[in-house]
């Protein structure tokens, strides 16, 4: 389980940082361990945690002798992205958070993908679905597949969505730099920056795939909307400039457009807001995003906050709904296959979705469903 560093140079090194996730830690080795493309090595560095993560990791990593486990004093995310890309070997970084999980072929299909493009391709990236805490799909994100440039990355806010969903050439990060650790957020955005703008193969790709889960959980960082947007705005004012095929003020379309809908400072929403208008209301109208900003940026706070609130409900009568959908679903399955009354069966929040299992298509849901109620019932 502690790898063995004499082995054979992988073509891959996976790095997770951890802290405090022992909930879900077990479910990032797994789907890390099983994936159908194997030459890789895989770094867990435990930034520090003071629960039972580091054990979990042992546990689920067994004897695999590509897992090595490396435990440093807590230091935030970037600083332990860091230390597990110093240590990596591999010609390609993948970087996978402590609390996500990938699908099986998440390597196999970007390892494929990055060595069947021009060599000035440094970084790949797939699509990603959002979960909730408990492993519930709850929505897709879909972006362009293809090149995407500087210009790209800022003005459609990081379309990588997370550092999760990125497989990038170790010499990207000898180009560019380190993770700033200085920054409580949006560091994958200014280290994809960077990459795109000093690095020697500063082009990244957008895969058709969607390969990762992203947990959205409470009190994650990438949930704390604060602490964000203020250092996003620091974040723009020395980027923006930059912009070669865009004006500046059109990478603060989006950031505004996600501020009024879903941020805490009202004035940092007007702030965003009005420098995006000042790239013409033409331009705006041209753009999906420049569209609903102008329509968010009419209304009266009053008014936005109705449609926050209409929104939260909605949001949280589709979570319950599927819930239970979901619970019905598996219970059923369960019920079936083991000749139990499934009135008499106890009631667990059930992984996967119901969603999840019909996408499958018979018989390859079966056995997952199954294993997945046998397990939570």
């Amino acid at each position: 389980m502690t790898g063995d560093a004499s082995a054979a140079i992988p073509l891959v090194t996976v790095v997770t940082p951890a802290y405090d996730v022992g909930r879900y830690i077990g479910e990032a080795v797994d789907s890390v361990l099983r994936q159908t493309f194997a030459d890789f090595e895989y770094l867990v560095v435990d930034d520090g945690s003071t629960d039972d993560t580091a054990k979990l990791v042992k546990v689920h990593g067994g004897d695999d002798p590509r897992l090595r486990l490396i435990q440093i004093v807590h230091s935030g995310v970037p600083a332990a992205r860091n230390t597990g890309i110093r240590e990596a070997r591999g010609k390609y970084i993948a970087l996978l958070d402590g609390d996500d999980r990938w699908r099986p072929k998440f390597l196999e299909r970007q390892v494929s993908l990055i060595e069947s493009l021009p060599p000035e391709v440094g970084m790949v990236f797939c699509r990603t679905r959002s979960i909730l805490d408990n492993g519930m799909l709850v929505k897709i994100h879909w972006q362009r597949a293809g090149s995407y440039d500087f210009d790209d990355f800022l003005v459609r806010n990081n379309p990588a969505g997370n550092g999760s969903a990125v497989l990038v050439r170790a010499s990207c990060f000898a180009d560019a730099g380190d993770f700033d650790e200085s920054l409580p957020w949006a560091e994958d955005l200014d280290m994809w920056l960077r990459i795109a703008e000093h690095s020697k193969t500063p082009v990244s790709w957008g895969s058709r795939y969607f390969l990762v889960d992203r947990r959205l959980r409470a009190g994650a960082m990438t949930r704390d909307t604060t602490t964000g947007e203020a250092v996003l705005d620091k974040l723009l004012a020395a980027q923006a400039p930059r912009l070669r095929r865009y004006p500046a003020a059109e990478a603060y379309v989006r950031p505004a457009l996600l501020a009024l809908k879903y941020g805490s400072d009202a004035k940092m929403a007007q702030h965003w807001a009005a420098t995006a208008r000042s790239s013409g209301l033409g331009r705006l109208a041209r753009s999906a995003a420049g569209r609903q900003l102008l329509v968010w940026a009419a209304m009266p706070a009053s008014g936005r906050r109705a449609v926050r609130r209409a929104q939260g409900l909605a949001r949280a009568a589709v979570k319950r709904a599927t819930s239970r959908l979901s619970f019905l679903w598996n219970r059923a399955c369960y019920g079936l296959a083991h000749g139990a009354a499934i009135r008499k069966l106890p009631y667990r929040q059930p992984m996967p979705s119901v969603w999840e299992c019909l996408r499958r298509s018979c018989p390859r849901w079966w056995p997952t469903c199954l294993e997945s109620c046998t397990r939570t019932l």
